[in-house]
């Protein structure tokens, strides 16, 4: 686990340094990306509740927040095709 950390920190400041971008600009981007994720998580929620009364099961986890932050709407229907399909 140190080690994860140690090599996230390192790829964070080489992206530092090759970008030229101040330490604020890259936080603020950072920070609006997991603002991202959290309100992914929170829909992925509902979208939970919601479909578990139907008997389908949406996953909620790193990836399908992620995928969901990226993506947006879409993200989550391509979630909930997928958590059918399967």
């Amino acid at each position: 686990m140190k080690l994860v950390i140690i090599v996230c920190s390192l790829v964070l400041l080489l992206l530092l340094f090759v970008l030229r971008k101040p330490l604020s600009e890259v936080m603020e981007g950072l920070s609006f990306f997991l603002f991202r994720i959290g309100f992914a998580v929170f829909l992925l929620f509902g979208v939970h509740l919601l479909l578990g009364m139907f008997g389908f099961v949406v996953p909620i986890n790193l990836f399908t927040g992620a995928v969901v932050a990226v993506l947006g709407v879409p993200g989550v229907a391509s979630v909930i095709a997928i958590s059918i399909l399967i």
